[in-house]
């Protein structure tokens, strides 16, 4: 078989590597940090943890009652008459003394939240625990926002109901108009007087960046004031992320002494005219904003990354072969979320791929090439490190650069192609894919 060399023109770029993992938490433990946990677990969490549910009961109470007689208007807006105002407050005044129960004895907040008419949005960054919604409810910021079937979750669905909430249908292919509607209507209501919460990242993290900002709340060109949170003695322990979940980061964080919480607004960002002609620009401003003023790196990981941190703990390989900092694939390569979980299965599933690296041999053997000089030129451009090996990420690239742009053009790149994009079917004949 002859050999059918690579054209000049076929390059893979080399993007710089993703910048930190924010989705992973690793505590360090020493022999003092186990005889602490295990005093705590003893002594102090099942008594915190009767005291903060004795406090729940009243809160559980005032909510049941308020959400039965509060307004609905014909847009499906909340509104509280002056009476359910101050019976509401009662509901923040048993939060904040849960959040003492839970060790956060020593509260300060620092700086101003806006008026109103000076800032439509609050932004809180970093969302690093379950704690966040919690002091969310006990101080009353705004309006948060919910799905629909959270009303059926315990406590919270009655929570949720007795407050001015906005609630929005369960995701749907129209989820997103849905919710830039409902948003838009509150925004333009003469009954609003208070801002409207969101937490742009849009799920947690480790906190020691800030990742991508959601661009809903920017798309309205509206001032908007940041407000950060700091949490603990050590922000491994209440931080909820891949290898510390909710349950654990919960009761590691009642097993503490004491939890200092510090509650910071920062000035109002009021967006320059090109920050309102371009959304994107916009959130990255903001956000880079709240990272300088934190001292954080801030990077484009996503709620994409830690899917594919998913797939791949799943798939038994190392959960760093899933950090691929989404932001940067899909605005420089154009490679959408599906089509990575797609590509991130299909490199799971290569058995020699279980340490997170393909090596050319692996190359050969599953090409079933016989010539090996042009698996090696294939290989050598898809290795944009030199190591010798190629993570998911370079797979991902060299996918992107060197196979999906000239699919069509010889048989030995559409071989490669269906070696890549796992394609079924005719898909795996034309290059076809979801990508």
């Amino acid at each position: 078989m002859s050999s059918i060399p690579l054209k000049h023109e076929r390059r893979v770029r080399r993007l710089p590597p993703p910048r930190g993992e924010p989705f992973y938490t690793a505590i360090h433990w020493t022999g003092w940090r186990y005889l602490q946990v295990a005093i705590g677990y003893i002594l102090l969490v099942p008594v915190r943890l009767l005291l903060t549910a004795i406090l729940l009961s009243p809160v559980y109470l005032t909510a049941k009652l308020v959400s039965m007689t509060i307004e609905e208007d014909e847009n499906g807006m909340r509104w509280h008459k002056p009476w359910e105002r101050k019976l509401m407050q009662s509901v923040q005044f048993f939060g904040k003394a849960a959040l003492w129960c839970m060790g956060f004895t020593r509260i300060v907040v620092k700086g101003q939240q806006a008026e109103y008419k000076d800032a439509r949005f609050l932004l809180i960054s970093p969302h690093t625990s379950i704690f966040d919604s919690i002091i969310l409810g006990s101080f009353s910021f705004g309006c948060v926002m919910s799905l629909k079937s959270n009303l059926k979750v315990p406590l919270v669905g009655s929570l949720l109901a007795a407050s001015e909430a906005i609630i929005v249908s369960d995701k749907n292919k129209s989820h997103q108009e849905a919710v830039s509607d409902v948003i838009r209507r509150r925004l333009e209501s003469p009954r609003a007087t208070i801002p409207v919460v969101i937490f742009p990242e849009g799920t947690v993290h480790s906190g020691r960046g800030l990742i991508e900002f959601k661009q809903g709340a920017f798309k309205y060109g509206l001032p908007v004031q940041p407000l950060v949170l700091r949490m603990g003695k050590d922000p491994n322990w209440t931080t909820w992320s891949y290898h510390h979940s909710m349950l654990s980061s919960f009761l590691h964080t009642l097993a503490c002494p004491y939890n200092p919480l510090e509650i910071q607004f920062l000035p109002v960002y009021n967006p320059a005219e090109s920050e309102i002609a371009n959304t994107s620009l916009f959130s990255k401003n903001v956000r880079d904003y709240i990272a300088n003023f934190m001292g954080l790196p801030a990077s484009e990981h996503s709620r994409v990354d830690m899917d594919l941190m998913g797939i791949a703990l799943k798939h038994h390989l190392p959960h760093w072969a899933g950090n691929v900092e989404y932001g940067i694939l899909r605005d420089e390569l154009s490679l959408n979320s599906q089509c990575l979980k797609d590509l991130m299965k299909k490199f799971a599933g290569l058995k020699d791929a279980h340490d997170g690296y393909l090596t050319a041999e692996d190359f050969i053997r599953y090409l079933r090439w016989h010539v090996a000089e042009d698996v090696m030129k294939l290989f050598n451009l898809c290795d944009t490190q030199g190591r010798g090996k190629i993570s998911f990420r370079e797979y991902a690239i060299a996918y992107a650069d060197l196979f999906r742009p000239y699919c069509e053009e010889d048989v030995f790149v559409k071989r490669v192609f269906r070696f890549l994009c796992q394609a079924q079917g005719d898909a795996a004949q034309t290059g076809e894919t979801s990508c």
